[in-house]
């Protein structure tokens, strides 16, 4: 899942209020003291299944329902209430030439969710690694989209840890000590962390590009390699979150499209 907006925590178990957008998502306005109500996550999950094809877990509608479930049974709303907030709306953009498509979803013009997904169709087969796409995306492949969409963001610790992840799971685990693409990008997070601006950090295209052909073995992405490269980047962001267009949300992208 590509990386949503941060969020407030929402109110605890004893519930005397319902639950409001202001205390899952960073919204401001009137629909920050707007109760989320069922017809309200309704509205977001057909939004989001008619713009991805799919209400991703984890994302605002499944939260919204959450939110809301908890307001039903605590008593606190209508189940039968109106939709209270206006402008929900998932867009979609495909920046030119960039081989990926933006989702953004929006409550009353305030974003809550935010996904980059690449557009896999046409890729070439791989040349420089042993396996042959035969009909899916493969981890070479997905590395080099990630370069491509997020390739001018500065390498952290989560994006070295997912870079390495990604690439055990296309390689395996005899790479020797300080080899391949997962030690060139935890020195490169080493180095951003003491480097005196950001004009002198090294980006996740300085490692991933060309990913494809620096890979000796590759394979077809798998939700299994899409799960484990997710945690190993949540696991290492301060703030459990994933890089917009990272190796995690381009991994679970290329997982989905594979299974379809």
């Amino acid at each position: 899942m590509a990386q949503e907006q941060p969020r407030r925590e929402a109110v605890g178990p004893e519930q005397e209020e319902p639950i409001k957008y202001g205390d899952v998502f960073y919204v401001s306005g009137e629909a920050a003291e707007k109760p989320i109500l069922p017809e309200d996550a309704a509205a977001m999950k057909s939004a989001e299944e008619i713009v991805m094809g799919h209400s991703p877990l984890g994302g605002p509608a499944s939260l919204m329902r959450s939110a809301a479930h908890s307001n039903v049974q605590a008593g606190l709303v209508d189940p039968n209430s109106r939709r209270t907030t206006e402008g929900i709306r998932v867009t979609e953009f495909e920046p030119k030439n960039h081989g990926t498509r933006v989702v953004t979803e929006l409550v009353n013009d305030e974003v809550v969710g935010q996904y980059v997904e690449p557009k896999f169709v046409g890729v070439p087969p791989t040349e420089g690694a042993t396996t042959v796409n035969k009909g899916g995306v493969t981890i070479g492949e997905t590395l080099d989209a990630v370069a491509r969409c997020a390739g001018d963001q500065p390498i952290d610790r989560a994006d070295a840890a997912a870079i390495e992840a990604a690439e055990k799971r296309a390689v395996g685990n005899d790479l020797p000590p300080g080899w391949g693409l997962g030690a060139e990008a935890h020195y490169a997070a080493c180095w951003n962390a003491r480097a005196p601006q950001e004009g002198y950090m090294t980006t996740i295209d300085d490692v991933l590009k060309d990913a494809s052909h620096k890979l000796v073995r590759d394979k077809i992405v798998t939700r299994e390699d899409a799960k484990e490269v997710l945690e190993a980047e949540v696991k290492n962001d301060p703030e459990m979150a994933t890089t917009i267009g990272g190796v995690g949300e381009m991994m679970s992208a290329a997982a989905r499209l594979n299974q379809t």
